[in-house]
């Protein structure tokens, strides 16, 4: 009767014992805790400092970015845009600005025609980073969206011939 006692004791499933860790070690968790707290706000302050640096990707990294099936396909989309594959270290990388510019540049379009007067602040308010709208507004507004300023008007000749044309 004790032996099977024992065995019932000794079979302790996974959870059971992560509990009974917890509980027996709480003061020692919430210590760690503490320090990983701080050490992840001293990593995000040298973050913060590093950042100014520009950062890069690898092709493999803009092909998870863009949802791509393999590299070859970040290649070719890199290259359709313009955007500028380096070779480092037997690496092919490109600045991760440029990607990011890239990916929002359709978006930043469609603003720009919906809301032709305040595109520049909704913008501002939505992206993460103020060098990519830097960027961008920069590129955008190189682009001019060419709309006509004159009216033709049609004289009675004009309308005419159109008129037998349609027939």
């Amino acid at each position: 009767m004790k032996n099977e006692e024992e065995n019932e004791k000794s079979r302790i499933t996974p959870e059971k014992a992560l509990e009974l860790f917890y509980r027996d070690n709480e003061g020692l968790i919430l210590k760690l805790d503490k320090k990983s707290f701080c050490d992840a706000k001293t990593n995000a302050e040298n973050n913060q400092i590093k950042s100014s640096n520009l950062s890069i990707l690898t092709i493999r990294e803009v092909a998870i970015k863009l949802k791509l099936i393999n590299s070859e396909a970040a290649k070719k989309w890199l290259e359709k845009r313009g955007i500028r594959i380096h070779k480092f270290s037997k690496q092919n990388i490109v600045y991760e600005i440029e990607v990011i510019c890239e990916i929002d540049k359709p978006f930043v379009k469609s603003l720009r025609l919906k809301y032709p007067l305040k595109w520049k602040e909704i913008y501002r308010n939505l992206v993460k980073d103020q060098n990519v709208y830097e960027l961008l507004v920069l590129q955008l507004e190189g682009e001019l969206d060419y709309i006509p300023t004159t009216k033709v008007k049609r004289n009675i000749g004009d309308e005419k011939l159109y008129n037998d044309l349609m027939k």
